[in-house]
């Protein structure tokens, strides 16, 4: 009898200790958080730029080991096109596009070719700055600013706002990336025509300033930090990034304040709808794309991430900016860059 109990007595020990250690497997899987189930590739186009681009791959894989992001970096304009054409030949590669600026992403809402997908984390995104069908939503801010050469224009020469780009020392020494390309350079168009204080009278200066063109606003800041250039008119972040991997070149922010809400959205006939919604989760996520944003001089769009000294959130700077009609620069942008480009002789 006392045999039998200690062989029954070790059976029940073993039964226990692996059926806790089938529970444990269970509620703990490999990494402890479960985001190993996520698996394959998931494609980005961006205008964010590439270094931006890359800082979001290694905190999003960093989170998801089994999945991989892809990134096509661009300018919004190539973005648009890229996509464009990936849709008329019904292959698209893309999962989530990020541009400088919704006017394409309305364009394609109204082509049906965006997926209506309304995020769990866009509630936290103000209404002013998503679409309220949810088929696109804000996920950065940009603000246009002025570049300038530490060589060829000293602190006290750079103007403290565009209008002061029109003093004569500056002829011939002002360049900006091609609105015919550059989202934002096409958003700073439209906020600036549609000024009372501006108006399209300004730009006409501007051409008699002879001011210059590049194809994109690393370009733009690469030109002026090699003196070619005094004064550029750029996103705000793109310089900051520059002067901090020792570039010579300064950043001056403009009293009218000129930003933009950067919008995301996830393309219909994506090759991975479920790592798509991930990935557009994960940008607006306070805690994850969002949080990596003030590394490269980016303002987040969402209350809750800590920002460095001298970043205003998204509603202060917005409180302050231009007023931009998207609807309307989706409908007008094709007249108003024909004028732009009559004006200039493009």
């Amino acid at each position: 009898m006392k045999k039998l109990l200690c062989v029954l007595l070790t059976l029940l020990m073993v039964v226990s200790l692996a059926a806790c250690g089938k529970k444990e497997n269970n509620d703990t899987p490999s990494g402890g958080d479960g985001n190993e189930k996520y698996k394959g590739t998931v494609m980005l186009y961006t205008s964010a730029g590439e270094d931006a681009a890359q800082s979001l791959k290694q905190v999003f894989e960093k989170k998801y080991p089994n999945v991989t992001l892809d990134f096509y970096a661009a300018t919004s304009g190539k973005c648009n096109t890229k996509l464009a054409t990936e849709f008329e030949a019904k292959n698209v590669s893309c999962d989530v596009v990020w541009l400088a600026e919704p006017s394409g992403l309305i364009d394609f809402k109204r082509q049906d070719r965006l997926l209506q997908y309304k995020s769990p984390y866009a509630d936290a995104v103000d209404p002013m700055f998503k679409d309220p069908d949810g088929y696109y939503c804000g996920a950065r801010i940009l603000i246009m600013g002025l570049g300038y050469s530490l060589t060829t224009c000293s602190e006290k020469e750079v103007p403290k706002n565009f209008d002061g780009l029109l003093d004569p020392a500056f002829k011939g020494q002002i360049i900006i990336a091609d609105p015919n390309t550059s989202g934002s350079s096409k958003a700073f168009v439209y906020g600036l025509t549609h000024s009372p204080k501006y108006g399209w009278d300004f730009f006409q200066k501007l051409a008699d300033q002879k001011m210059e063109f590049e194809t994109s606003a690393n370009a733009v800041n690469q030109k002026v930090a090699g003196g070619e250039y005094k004064v550029a008119i750029t996103p705000e972040h793109t310089a900051l990034n520059s002067i901090s991997l020792g570039s010579p070149m300064g950043y001056q922010a403009t009293s009218d304040v000129l930003a933009i809400a950067c919008p995301i959205a996830i393309p219909k006939g994506c090759p991975n709808e479920e790592l798509a919604k991930l990935l557009y989760d994960f940008i607006l996520d306070p805690k994850g794309g969002q949080e990596a944003l003030p590394s490269f001089n980016i303002c987040p769009i969402v209350d809750g991430v800590k920002l460095p000294d001298g970043m205003k959130s998204a509603k202060e700077i917005t409180a302050t900016a231009l007023p931009i009609d998207w609807v309307d620069l989706a409908n007008t942008g094709k007249d108003m860059l024909e004028q732009f480009n009559k004006i200039f002789g493009k």
